[in-house]
């Protein structure tokens, strides 16, 4: 099982523990993810000054998984968004000649449609199946509870997304984690945006959206929020000690990437789960494991 990992421009930087228990579960699945030099960033940051150059930039990263006749994997949610939206656009035959013409002056190989964009929990949800991973669960998580984070751009675009999850109330990352045995809990606000892309214009409302999440988890005694993107990982985890000063209220709440917790349960050593980059530590869970 051999795919494209498209790893975004933020995981590298901002999300070592992402990448590091992305790596070492896709190995302990048999999956491997083979990294592709050529990749560029997707597209997504200048998409609200020029649309058609980040769906070039985004097409750009599809032909060329598609020349090396594989199928992307990602774990940032905004990137596989928008390469499953610039997906969707390349349907258009007129408009996929136009970026066909730009990527034969890159250099690139056209672009034919045939490509498929999966986010690494979708695809572990339907092509790897819920069965199969549960057959390797080494240690039951069930005296844990979670609050799941799907954030924004999981399942929107719906139309890009091929409508996989209902986007009101989304089931599949809870699936995942439940299968270890821990319990996910549904709250009043499990929709709420981290707020993490108006900090730059609007920050004290930025704080207040993610504080918003981190009062309403807290309060029902979760033991870590559980999430697949990058960016609502800085909003909750990396700003949580400066948002807790905002509000006037001290956090303490772990932030864990579903990778991390489906790993845990297979037996992988924190090591292999990044650990060690979680800010805000897993004393609370090693208690309850007793590990």
């Amino acid at each position: 099982m051999q795919y494209a990992f498209y790893i975004g421009c933020a995981a590298p930087v901002k999300a070592l523990k992402y990448e590091i228990s992305t790596r070492n579960l896709a190995k302990s699945l048999g999956i491997e993810l083979v990294d592709i030099p050529e990749f560029s960033c997707c597209g997504f940051p200048v998409k609200s000054m020029d649309s058609f150059a980040a769906l070039l930039m985004a097409a750009r990263n599809l032909a060329i998984a598609e020349e090396k006749g594989m199928d992307i994997i990602g774990i940032c949610t905004g990137c596989m968004a928008i390469l499953s939206e610039a997906k969707e656009y390349l349907e258009d035959d007129n408009l996929r000649n136009r970026v066909n013409e730009k990527l034969k002056a890159l250099g690139v190989k056209e672009y034919a449609g045939k490509v498929k964009v999966k986010h690494f929990a979708r695809f572990l949800y339907e092509d790897y199946r819920l069965d199969r991973i549960k057959g390797k669960v080494a240690a039951s998580l069930a005296p844990l509870k979670f609050g799941i984070h799907y954030g924004c751009h999981y399942m929107k675009p719906t139309h890009a997304h091929g409508c996989f999850d209902d986007p009101s109330t989304p089931s599949t990352i809870d699936d995942l984690i439940n299968i270890t045995g821990a319990k996910t809990i549904n709250y009043p606000n499990k929709s709420l945006c981290c707020g993490l892309t108006i900090m730059g214009t609007a920050e004290d409302l930025s704080f207040k959206l993610a504080a918003e999440k981190l009062e309403c988890l807290s309060s029902r005694g979760v033991d870590a929020m559980v999430l697949a993107c990058p960016s609502c990982c800085i909003a909750y985890e990396n700003n949580q000690r400066l948002i807790g000063k905002r509000v006037g209220k001290e956090f303490n709440l772990p932030v864990f990437y579903f990778t991390q917790v489906i790993g845990l349960a297979m037996g992988l050593s924190e090591e292999d789960l990044g650990f060690e980059f979680n800010r805000v530590k897993a004393d609370r869970i090693r208690e309850k494991l007793r590990y």
